[in-house]
């Protein structure tokens, strides 16, 4: 068995959903191959691609230069070869439509009451002190700002349902969404909002996102620690963008919401259960620490045998990296 590098909102979930599939991921010594990325999953990251280098050129235009946010460099670190011929179409559709809504120029406001320059992130990774010491995690927020009021404010963006066949509902909650009629934007809040003004941002002040959705709740509190504020703090402001349908039919909900100080404190306890489990190899919690090392070694040796094919075979697919 092998020691991760680190804990991310992803292997969380997946602990907490299939301690087996995490081993099988991130714990055996034989690493697995991971299946290649889908159409649904290029199309994120290629608006993502868009949407940032966009907008850190618009704040910062030339001036830093060997810049890491090119358009495609970028696009090519997070779109796998296969897709990228169809995500850069398509990425470049949705945000178009994106920017055409009014969305980019209600983020630039946002973004222009920043008191220093606005953190556009890939990847970030360190560790927490917690009871049992140091817990690294890595995150990848995608912006981060403190605005002339002292918010401190996390974005991230999520792209739903572009590829299905069916209308796809927005999280429910949202300040506004944005929904093209006979030719122009229109739109409109969410019942259950209840819409404030805290400290210059308009965020829905009648929930919380976790009671909305609690995996992004997870995900966005995580990279507000990476980012350095404390866990738990009331001082946070957690966007998203959610963008939702098909090219023909997309709509934008703009959710701007709180995480209660609890629920930071549960979610490190969690993440911290999680990391004692790997340190103590005892996985399976629902066994003695004898059949779950047992346990283990049946899921090794499966893993050894899943692992051998062709070279043509291993060529199709990436390795799960640390």
């Amino acid at each position: 068995m092998r020691i991760p590098k680190y804990l991310s909102p992803t292997s969380l979930h997946l602990f907490m959903d299939s301690p087996e599939d995490f081993y099988m991921r991130y714990l055996c010594d034989t690493r697995q191959v991971r299946d290649p990325q889908t159409k649904p999953m290029s199309i994120g990251s290629s608006f993502d691609a868009y949407c940032k280098s966009y907008l850190f050129y618009a704040l910062f235009g030339n001036k830093i230069k060997g810049s890491p946010y090119e358009l495609d460099t970028i696009f090519e670190t997070q779109v796998e070869p296969h897709n990228r011929d169809w995500a850069r179409e398509h990425g470049k559709i949705v945000f178009g439509e994106y920017r055409s809504s009014g969305c980019v120029a209600d983020l630039m406001l946002e973004l222009n009451q920043s008191i220093g320059d606005p953190r556009f992130e890939l990847s970030i990774q360190d560790s927490i002190e917690t009871s049992i010491g140091e817990v690294p995690i890595l995150g990848k927020p995608d912006v981060f700002f403190i605005n002339s009021k002292g918010a401190r404010v996390v974005y991230d963006w999520k792209v739903n349902g572009y590829c299905a066949n069916r209308t796809t509902s927005p999280m429910k909650g949202y300040v506004k969404l944005k929904t093209r009629k006979n030719g122009s934007w229109d739109w409109k809040q969410h019942r259950d909002c209840v819409s404030l003004q805290f400290k210059g941002i308009t965020i829905n002040a009648a929930t919380f996102l976790e009671d909305c959705n609690s995996s992004w709740a997870d995900q966005l509190a995580i990279y507000s620690w990476l980012l350095g504020e404390p866990i738990g703090s009331e001082e946070v402001i957690f966007g998203i963008d959610q963008i939702v349908g098909p090219a023909d039919k997309l709509r934008f909900a703009q959710h701007r919401l709180r995480i209660r100080p609890e629920y930071h404190y549960n979610l490190l306890e969690l993440l911290v259960h999680i990391w004692d489990c790997i340190q103590k190899r005892h996985i399976f919690q629902d066994m003695s620490i004898e059949d779950s090392r047992n346990r283990c070694e049946l899921l090794e040796e499966y893993a050894a045998t899943i692992i051998e094919q062709s070279p043509e075979d291993k060529a199709k697919f990436n390795f799960i990296p640390e």
